[in-house]
């Protein structure tokens, strides 16, 4: 399931790596929006390498060339909340004035900072070559709060960018712009969707903390499913609102030009 899911994932997220960082190029001179189109490449980049790694194949060579147990694991959500806060610096660019940006920006940078800083030490003293950091082995108090810490992060990062996406999008259709008001409204139902796979793997640790899990098979399905769905629905979304820019600047041009 996972290898399946994950693996088109990564598909999706090179076509969008690709499509983005090109546009982020051809714009590289035009100061409005670069924080976003940078932010935008880069999150689309470290999705995709953090989808490669959760592939169980991939995920079982990286441990095996690095001789560090749960290497991939590692990898995969140090990306995973890179791609949530490179997400939020794009969308803080495209909905903030000036004047609190800056400020904005260092909030959201402090937040993944201070996750990742209470994820590296309980990785550190959990890791063993006999635990893996999933739903399995929530029997480990260590890989529980890791993984706590991790999805609530998601979860909250996930929520801002739903309301910022269905805000924006709102916008765009007032103002005529229906290919960005589209993209955007697939964005904040695959953040959503973002939400609701941090619910399920969340709420599966919680039970089991309550000694009423629901099934563990089950969960290994729901949470990848919901997972690769975000993945694909907002690389494709986000792609979309990137076009749709393009045309309504396009058309702007053309309306000068007359």
């Amino acid at each position: 399931m996972d290898g399946i899911v994950f693996g088109l994932c990564a598909l999706v997220g090179i076509a969008g790596t690709v499509l983005s960082a090109r546009e982020a190029w051809r714009q590289r001179t035009r100061n409005e929006y670069r924080i976003a189109r940078f932010a935008r490449a880069s999150a689309f980049a470290v999705c995709t390498v953090g989808v490669i790694l959760a592939v169980p194949p991939i995920a079982d060579l990286v441990e095996s060339v690095t001789g560090m147990s749960n290497a991939a694991k590692l990898g995969a959500h140090i990306c995973a909340v890179l791609w949530c806060g490179s997400l939020q610096l794009m969308l803080v660019d495209w909905s903030y004035n000036h004047e609190v940006l800056r400020a904005s920006l260092y909030a959201r940078i402090a937040f993944a900072v201070c996750v990742l800083a209470a994820m590296l030490p309980l990785f550190v003293e959990t890791t063993d070559e006999s635990i893996e950091f999933t739903t399995e082995y929530a029997t480990a108090p260590g890989v529980t709060v890791y993984l706590m810490i991790y999805l609530a992060y998601v979860a909250v990062t996930c929520g801002e960018i739903a309301f910022l996406c269905s805000g924006m999008a709102l916008s765009a259709k007032r103002t005529g712009h229906a290919w960005t008001a589209r993209g955007l409204g697939v964005s904040a139902v695959a953040a959503i969707l973002g939400v609701a796979y941090a619910a399920s793997k969340g709420s599966y640790l919680v039970t089991h903390y309550l000694g009423h899990p629901w099934p563990l098979r089950a969960e290994e399905i729901v949470s990848p499913a919901l997972a690769g769905l975000a993945v694909v629905a907002l690389i494709t979304g986000l792609t979309m609102a990137m076009v749709g820019r393009r045309i309504s600047s396009r058309k702007d041009s053309v309306s000068v030009g007359v």
